[in-house]
């Protein structure tokens, strides 16, 4: 029976670690490419494709050469790659937080970098940017200390019953 028990233990603990796995993930755009002019206008295009962007994840832009990266609020100004409204930064590693789901887009306003493919757009989680109730708040790390507290205390528990009961 104490086998049994080790082994209820270590699920319960492997379980609560794998939660905390699922935390907030931080995306270098365009990989190991970086913030750049691309070589053809869909390399972020593709490089967003296949990922699935969550609130609490982050984009880090990274470049060497001369760049910047805006956060424009529109569509439309993303397409007419509009220089003028939104949060630049100008300042490599430049990081901005996914905070609410919905859709973000970044240029880079130096030249025609954008008119060459210098923008990326992300869609975060369904990208409707309504934001989800406030008694229900989507926090990955307050729910992966809840249930490591949780899975500390059963562990402490099911010890406690082992060592009685033996």
């Amino acid at each position: 029976m104490a086998i049994r028990i080790d082994w209820i233990v270590f699920l319960i603990i492997a379980v609560a670690l794998l939660e905390g796995a699922t935390s907030e993930t931080k995306y270098k755009v365009g990989d190991d490419g970086g913030w750049r002019v691309p070589d053809n206008k869909s390399y972020y295009e593709n490089w967003v494709g296949g990922k699935k962007f969550e609130v609490g994840d982050s984009l880090e832009f990274n470049w060497t050469d001369t760049h910047n990266v805006l956060e424009v609020t529109t569509k439309t100004e993303y397409d007419a790659c509009a220089k003028t409204n939104g949060i630049l930064k100008d300042t490599s590693p430049a990081t901005f937080q996914l905070t609410k789901d919905g859709t973000y887009y970044y240029i880079c306003t130096i030249g025609m970098h954008c008119d060459f493919g210098q923008k990326v757009t992300i869609v975060v989680g369904n990208g409707s940017s309504s934001s989800p109730p406030t008694s229900m708040p989507n926090n990955h790390a307050a729910l992966s200390a809840v249930l490591s507290t949780i899975t500390i205390v059963a562990a402490s528990l099911v010890h406690l019953s082992s060592f009685l009961l033996y």
